[in-house]
């Protein structure tokens, strides 16, 4: 694969930068220390990204924030992707008819991408945000490697330092891919992927982020918690409930996710969670498929 231009891929890292922490601004020199970019080439690559509209300097002239550009990028791409279109109107319907917060999240390289994340009306999250990025380290992503091949699926179990749980890891995913759907569970004192970033957020200077996003990743107990059977009388504490959108392959290119319960549920209830789920799910891939 050709390695991308070095100005492209420096200004990737900047926009990735900033649409991981969109709270906040940042100035010249922490961009360039999270980024490990030096000063001088991150000032050029801010100017030019300034000039286009994709970044936006504030009103002191001296923090860089995401840009109107990028609306607009974002609001052009949706009209080219009827697939995320079609996800986005299903997951509304989730939300609405649920009452449980809903994600939309892609594979991008090596990283698990938040694309639509809508809230309960509670306000609860579904773990990850719009433009937040996790890295794909075993266990995180199970739901996308469950209907991968089996050489990728050896690629997320290598990239884990837990290779203690490397059997349990293939039998999660085989057991995911019979059912259709993940179920995760709570494991005591483990955070959601949402308190990591906003653990993230609050640390001053935020250098090295995606390095340190791995560190705290890693400490992680690196088991991945779901039930071997579902039973409708038993309680479950459950994170999420997932289901692929398939690709040509039969790869999960996108995952519908509902997550952010606010209470445990019974067997019964994620059972017909997971079936509205994965219903939803064969819909928007049956009308993509029959997009001419």
């Amino acid at each position: 694969m050709a390695r991308p231009a070095l100005s492209a891929s420096r200004s990737m890292d900047v926009l990735d930068l900033l649409a991981a922490f969109p709270a906040r601004g940042f100035t010249l020199s922490e961009i360039a220390r999270a980024t490990k970019i030096n000063v001088a080439s991150c000032y050029a690559v801010l100017t030019a990204l300034s000039e286009r509209g994709y970044l936006t300097r504030g009103p002191n002239q001296r923090v860089y924030t995401l840009g109107p550009a990028l609306v607009a990028i974002g609001d052009v791409a949706r009209q080219s992707q009827p697939l995320i279109a079609r996800a986005g109107d299903a997951a509304l319907e989730l939300v609405r008819d649920l009452g449980v917060p809903v994600l939309l999240s892609a594979v991008v390289g090596d990283e698990i991408l938040g694309i639509i994340s809508i809230a309960d009306a509670a306000g609860r999250s579904p773990g990850l945000r719009v433009g937040a990025r996790m890295p794909l380290i075993a266990p995180i992503g199970a739901s996308f490697l469950a209907w991968s091949p089996q050489s990728a699926i050896e690629t997320w179990i290598a990239s884990s330092k837990h290779q203690e749980y490397a059997q349990d890891w293939r039998h999660a995913l085989a057991l995911t891919r019979k059912r259709g759907f993940q179920v995760t569970l709570n494991s005591p004192n483990r955070p959601s992927n949402a308190s990591l970033i906003s653990e993230m957020a609050t640390r001053q200077g935020i250098l090295d982020y995606k390095d340190e996003l791995i560190r705290l990743v890693e400490s992680l107990d690196g088991r991945l918690s779901l039930p071997e059977t579902i039973e409708a009388d038993t309680m479950y504490d459950v994170i999420l409930i997932a289901s692929p959108l398939l690709d040509q392959n039969g790869e999960a290119a996108f995952n519908l996710c509902l997550g952010g319960f606010a209470e445990q549920l019974s067997g019964a209830a994620v059972e017909a969670y997971a079936d509205r789920l994965v219903q939803t799910c064969l819909r928007i891939m049956r009308d993509d498929r029959r997009q001419p």
